[in-house]
């Protein structure tokens, strides 16, 4: 692997590259897919692809296109409510835990800078942990809504219709900290001799498989902890019925502790242990007129 370089792709040439490089995960269903004539008129009309090369060759793109909020000062006027929408990433096997998604997801972030946009916003499934401590920890976005079948009832077969929605405030104090690498990595030990709580007691089964709590409880502790499996796909291949067990048991729970005034601000990863930080919304996560 020589010199990672990185640019906005631009051509038809690229585009088409660009839609060979989605197949590779998303297979040959046309539906899965961003076509070459809808990526030039993403950039042709305010979007952007930046892309990752190892020499001449695409390894890893994001798609962004610029939308509006709906859900988010839905009293200001569309103008005021532009933001970065991202789409979708694809990164090589090969080239995975290289920072390259980090690194994509900066030059997004220096896109939005640039057009005076605020807020940068994606979903993603939230079963997946590698996702969540590339996204939360190490971006420092913020999960502020969860959406069960987000696209409907799950249309492609090879992915799961749940997600959680995730916005990327890119001038945010919190944003700045964790891509400086300023936010303290707490341990788990350390969040809970600081009043945090477990929400859900996961354990392993008789297969030394994590298993989801049979119940779980939501107190008023400031911060609240939310375990998942650290290998859900993985999961997924081993033992299907307790895959469907955790999307369930997630499905119930990320909605109530929102609905309890919580927002996922943090994610820890230890060992074979991932959980998710729920924090007070104290409402410092808010679109604001730029």
């Amino acid at each position: 692997m020589s010199q990672i370089s990185y640019r906005e792709l631009k051509t038809a040439d690229e585009m088409d590259a660009a839609v060979t490089l989605q197949k590779i995960y998303w297979g040959e269903d046309l539906g899965a897919l961003v076509p070459a004539h809808m990526l030039l008129s993403i950039v042709g009309y305010g979007g952007h692809v930046p892309a990752a090369f190892d020499g001449d060759r695409l390894v890893g793109l994001l798609i962004g296109f610029i939308g509006a909020s709906q859900t988010v000062g839905s009293d200001l006027p569309l103008k005021d409510r532009l933001l970065v929408m991202s789409k979708r990433m694809v990164v090589l096997p090969d080239y995975r835990s290289h920072n390259i998604g980090t690194q994509l997801k900066l030059m997004q972030r220096d896109f939005a800078i640039a057009n005076g946009i605020q807020l940068v916003t994606w979903t993603f499934d939230p079963l997946l942990a590698r996702n969540a401590y590339l996204n939360i920890y190490k971006l420092g976005a913020t999960g502020q809504r969860y959406e069960a079948d987000y696209f409907g009832a799950s249309q492609y077969a090879m992915i799961s219709g749940d997600r959680l929605v995730i916005n990327w405030w890119v001038n945010h104090q919190n944003t700045i900290a964790h891509i400086q690498g300023e936010v303290p990595k707490y341990t788990l030990q350390q969040y809970l001799d600081n009043s945090a709580a477990i929400i859900n007691a996961a354990v392993m089964d008789d297969k030394c498989c994590l298993a989801p709590a049979e119940q779980h409880q939501i107190s008023d502790n400031p911060i609240l902890l939310l375990e998942i499996p650290a290998e859900f796909a993985q999961l997924q291949q081993q033992d299907i019925s307790l895959a469907k067990r955790w999307r369930e048991h997630i499905r119930q729970i990320f909605p109530a502790v929102m609905a309890a005034g919580y927002v996922v601000t943090n994610f820890i990863r230890e060992g074979e242990r991932t959980l998710y930080v729920f924090t007070r919304d104290d409402g410092s996560f808010r679109f604001m007129k730029a």
